[in-house]
Formats: C-alpha cells, structure tokens, sequence
C-alpha cells in the first residue's frame, strides 16, 4: 500500500429487504418474485477502480455506477424466483485499489420458500359422495359428514377452520396443527 493509503470495501446483502445473513430469512411462497439488494461501501480512504459483485447462485447483479468513491454508497440490484425449501446465496464484492492490490468482501442472504396448499375431502356416512346420488339413506335415520382435511403445502397450518355451505351445520375441528 502506499503510504497512508488503506483501501477498503464493504457489501451488505437482503432479501425482499431483510439482511438476512442467517437463516431462515424471509419467508417467501415459492414461484413468487425475490429481490436482492446489494449496497456497496467504499470504506478505505483511496477511490477504487472496477468494482465487481458476484452473487454465487448466478443471480444476475445489476450495479449503477461501477466504481463508487471513498465514502460514497452504491446499491446495486438482482431478481429471481423463489424456489422451495431453504435458499442461501452470497454475495461478493471485489474492487482494484490504485496500488494494484484487490480488496475483498462477502455477504450472505437466505430466504425460506414454502409452498401452501390444503385439501378437504367431505364424506356422508363414510362415503365419499362427490356425485349424485350418493349413499341411500332412509329418512329419519342419522347422518354423519366427515370431513378431513389435509396440508398439502410446507408449512404447519394452525387455527383453521371448516364450513359447510348448509347453514345449519356446525364443523367441528380438533385444535391440533396440521
């Protein structure tokens, strides 16, 4: 370095605007839009030349100014689609000082991609009866309509309820997650 001279870079990463450098991060439905943001400090006391940010998950990164000045912010931007399950990418920032030394710095950023879903399949004395005319049953004689539910998305489900278009019925659930 010359003398005095203390180059220096710094990258702080988010998702959907959380700095997220653990996980699970933001919670996000999978096929929904993620955005990253990606702000760059020049922290030393010398100006940089070619700036560079890398996201290791091959996001594509787009910067406005590539060669931000001492103490000047630069943010820069990436998109994406949110896949299932726990996401962790990282980002890299790399910058030329005038002294021809590189100077270095990574951050991470996760998100959790779930998918939600539920099924209800209704049954009348034990019988699924999705089309007419369903089970005989002699008047008078008592009906029973389960009805079971089922998560079918990634996440615990938990205070729902179950209603019936017949006003007069009342469902009732076990308070248990599903």
């Amino acid at each position: 370095h010359h003398l005095g001279a203390v180059p220096g870079i710094d990258v702080e990463k988010s998702t959907n605007g959380q700095d997220a450098d653990t996980g699970p991060g933001p919670f996000v439905r999978a096929g929904d839009p993620v955005q990253w943001t990606y702000v760059v400090s020049n922290t030393g006391n010398v100006d940089l030349a070619d700036v560079r940010v890398v996201d290791d998950q091959g996001v594509a990164v787009r910067c406005p100014d590539p060669v931000p000045p001492v103490g000047v912010v630069m943010t820069c931007t990436g998109a994406g689609i949110a896949v299932a399950g726990p996401y962790q990418n990282m980002a890299t920032v790399t910058a030329d000082s005038p002294d021809g030394s590189t100077v270095t710095d990574q951050d991470p950023s996760h998100y959790l991609g779930y998918a939600s879903g539920v099924t209800l399949e209704k049954s009348t004395n034990g019988e699924d009866a999705d089309v007419a005319p369903g089970p005989s049953i002699a008047a008078g004689e008592r009906v029973t309509w389960t009805y079971q539910v089922t998560n079918t998305g990634s996440l615990e489900l938990t205070d729902f309820t179950v209603t019936d278009s017949d006003p007069d019925l009342t469902v009732s659930c076990p308070a248990a997650p599903i």
